[in-house]
Order: structure tokens, then C-alpha cells, then sequence
């Protein structure tokens, strides 16, 4: 798959100009997330690490803080990834917090304020959002009919490579430097992915260009109607309910896993080692291994169902274990099992929808995995209890494999497990 991949990077030009765009924008966030982020205080939180959070507590205010927001602009940006230049939002997206994140990184941290580092925190998550969601609808026109699969899990590879290294340089680099020199690399970051957005030749179909005041009346109209082709396609409505429910599961077990390792191990390192290095593995195994479950299954279907059942019968089964080794396993199998139906369902969408509607179908992908972090932290507020840590993550588990069971049955239904699925729209 690497050398497949790397053969993508080295012949579509316009694809890896796409992927310098997302790489770079997820460095660039690594770095100055590993910065700004625990310096940030408002309404009483410090710091913005969700899966870092100590408590249930402070994963719902964090979550709150960072997803609600975005959700509610989602859709219209979502409007906008359809109806406007995709190469220009692009570079947009990554050149304004270029800027913003420079003056902050010029001006000082202890100058502009907590607010004012919180919303800049903000942008630069939500141009993360707007650079992937922009980039997975732009994905299959930048392709010129290359696989899908490889390109999406060499895309998300990629991507968690990056942002790692980055968020790796930028913890690192603040042991000896301040913050603001930190910062001001990571928004040179951000306009290099800028000026790669502005290589990138077929980011979709022509779009009729109209005024400023006529798209502006038409959004509400063309929220719609992205809701509707997506619930009108079964192929897109299924998968982006898959995702939100395989995120949900996600969520929940990482933060979970977290709070359990943190009371057998002494030192966060450790944790990070132990659910961090085991994920991180997992995942990078289900990037590599995609295209050939892919090549082997009937259809994609079977390929989510099957990671999405194999991950939940394995949170069912060790969810109640507090071993180190179990929690390991667990991690790992997670990582493993998200990412690969990840994929898949990503290439569905892909697929199902035209030119037209992708951007719309992934500003849903966004919502969904925004309400499943707000949902699984409410629960975890609701409903966690150390003593009883592992019956509620093995509970998890049996109730993601309940809905799996009954997304078994719409994929059935809608023909989505068929040797042969129904043709992709142009």
C-alpha cells in the first residue's frame, strides 16, 4: 500500500498538492495546539486536550467548548465546500490562521488574552475541519479514476503522521523556547499548506459563479438539499450513521481507557505509552491493511460491518479487565477497527454522492463526530464511576454491537453488501 501510495504522490500532481494542503494543516496544528493549548483558560478549563481530560467533568466543559460552536456552522460551511472554489477555500482556510496565529505568536501570548487565544485555538480547529471536509470531497475529481482506498488511507496516514510530528516538535520545542517563537513556525506551517492548496489543478466540477447576495439566499435552500440527496442515498446515509456510531464507541473507550489506566499507572507518560503508543499502532496497521481487506471482501460493506463487529465484541470482552496488557489490547484493537472502517466508509461516501452534494455529506461526517464526542462525555458524566470503570465500557461494547446488528440490517437491505454495489454517480 506505501509504495502504491507513494506512486499516487509521485504521478497525480494534483493530489499531492491536496495532500501537501491537509499534511501541512495538520502539522501546523500539532505544533500550535501543543503550544497554545495548555496555556488557554476560559470559563474556569485549562487546557483543550480531550483525551487528556482527568475527569468527566472536564471532558464535558472541554467538549462543549470545542464542538458546539463548529456545529452549528457546519452546515453552511458545508454549503460552501459545494458551491465555491474549492482551491481558494483551501488556501483560505489555512492562510487567515496563518495570520491570525503570527500576529498572536508576534504580539505575545500574555498580551492578547485568554479569549483571545481560546477563539484562535478555535479557528484553527475549525480550519482543520473546513481543509479536511474541503479535501475528502475534492479527493475523488483530483484522483483521475485512481483508487479511492489507497487515497483515502494514505490521506489519513499521512495526516496522523504529521500531526504527531508536529505536536511532538511543538511539546518539545516548548521545553526550551517560549511560546510565541513556537507558534510563529507553526503558522509558517499553516502558509506553506496555503501555497500548496493553490497547486492543486481539479478540485471538482466548474461551479456557475454567482453573486455574494444570491448564494447568500439560497444557503438555507441548499442545506436542504444536501440533507435530503444524502437521506434520498442510502449508500450516504448509512455510512455517515456507521461513522457516528463507530465515533461514539471511539470516544467513549479512549477517554474511558484513559481515566482507567490513569488510576493503575503513576505518570500520564505511561498512560500515553500504554493508550496512545497501542492505538497509534493499531491504526497504522488498518491504514496498510485496507486495500488488501478491500481486494479480499465482497464489498465495503462487509469490510465495516466486519471491523465494526470485531472492535465491539472485543470492547465487550476486555472492557471489564483493568490489566495493563488488557487495556493495550484493547486500544490497539480499537485503533485497528475504527480505522478501517473508516476508510471504507469514507470511500462510500465518496462514491454515493455527486460532485455537488460531497461537501454538504461531509460537513454531516463533522456533525456526527462532533455530537459523538458530546454524547459519550455525557454519559461519562452521567454514568462513570471508578468502581464500576469496566461494566460500563464492556456495557459499551455490547450496545455498539446491538446497533451494529441493526446497521447490518440497512446495509442488507439498501443492496449495500451486494458482490456488486450500485454504481457511483458522476
Amino acid at each position: 500500500m506505501i509504495r502504491r501510495g507513494l506512486a499516487l504522490l509521485r504521478t497525480q500532481r494534483s493530489f499531492a498538492a491536496l495532500m501537501g494542503a491537509q499534511w501541512l494543516a495538520q502539522a501546523g496544528d500539532g505544533i500550535v495546539q501543543a503550544a497554545l493549548a495548555k496555556f488557554i483558560v476560559f470559563g474556569g478549563q485549562r487546557g483543550f486536550d480531550l483525551e487528556g481530560a482527568k475527569s468527566p467533568d472536564e471532558l464535558l466543559r472541554i467538549a462543549l467548548y470545542i464542538f458546539v460552536p463548529y456545529t452549528i456552522v457546519s452546515p453552511f460551511l458545508g454549503v460552501v465546500i459545494d458551491r465555491w472554489d474549492r482551491r481558494r477555500l483551501l488556501f483560505v482556510a489555512n492562510g487567515l490562521r496563518a495570520v491570525v496565529v503570527l500576529l498572536i505568536g508576534l504580539v505575545g501570548t500574555g498580551r492578547v488574552g485568554d479569549a483571545a487565544l481560546f477563539f484562535a485555538f478555535l479557528l484553527t480547529l475549525t480550519s482543520t475541519r473546513v481543509v479536511l471536509a474541503t479535501k475528502a470531497a475534492a479527493l475523488p475529481a483530483t484522483l483521475g479514476g485512481a483508487s479511492l482506498v489507497e487515497a483515502n488511507a494514505l490521506s489519513q496516514l499521512g495526516g496522523a503522521m504529521f500531526q504527531l510530528a508536529g505536536a511532538g516538535a511543538g511539546f518539545i520545542a516548548t521545553k526550551f523556547t517560549s511560546v510565541e517563537p513556537v507558534v510563529v513556525v507553526g503558522a509558517l506551517v499553516y502558509a506553506g499548506g496555503a501555497l500548496s492548496a493553490l497547486a492543486v489543478a481539479r478540485p471538482g466540477e466548474a461551479r456557475a459563479v454567482e453573486s455574494f447576495a444570491a448564494e447568500a439566499k439560497l444557503v438555507v435552500a441548499n442545506i436542504a438539499s444536501g440533507f435530503g440527496e444524502v437521506a434520498r442515498t442510502p449508500m450516504a446515509a448509512a455510512s455517515i450513521s456507521t461513522y457516528f456510531w463507530l465515533r461514539l464507541l471511539w470516544s467513549f473507550c479512549l477517554v474511558g481507557i484513559g481515566f482507567v489506566a490513569r488510576a493503575l499507572l503513576s505518570q500520564d507518560l505511561a498512560v500515553l505509552i500504554l493508550t496512545g503508543g497501542a492505538g497509534a499502532l493499531g491504526a497504522v496497521l488498518g491504514y496498510l491493511g485496507a486495500a488488501r481487506m478491500h481486494a479480499r471482501a465482497p464489498s465495503a460493506g462487509h469490510v465495516v460491518l466486519g471491523a465494526s463487529g470485531a472492535t465491539g465484541l472485543v470492547v465487550a470482552l476486555l472492557g471489564g479487565l483493568r490489566a495493563q496488557a488488557a487495556l493495550g489490547v484493547l486500544t490497539f484493537c480499537l485503533g485497528f477497527g475504527f480505522f478501517l472502517a473508516k476508510i471504507s466508509l469514507d470511500g462510500m461516501v465518496q462514491e454515493a454522492l455527486g460532485d455537488d452534494f460531497r461537501g454538504r455529506a461531509f460537513s454531516l461526517y463533522d456533525i456526527a463526530y462532533n455530537l459523538a464526542w458530546v454524547l459519550a462525555a455525557g454519559i461519562m458524566k452521567l454514568l462513570w464511576d471508578e468502581d464500576l470503570a469496566g461494566a460500563l465500557l464492556a456495557g459499551m461494547g455490547i450496545v455498539f454491537l446491538a446497533g451494529v446488528g441493526g446497521l447490518a440490517l440497512w446495509f442488507q437491505s439498501a443492496g449495500l453488501l451486494d458482490v456488486e454495489p450500485a454504481p457511483a454517480r458522476a
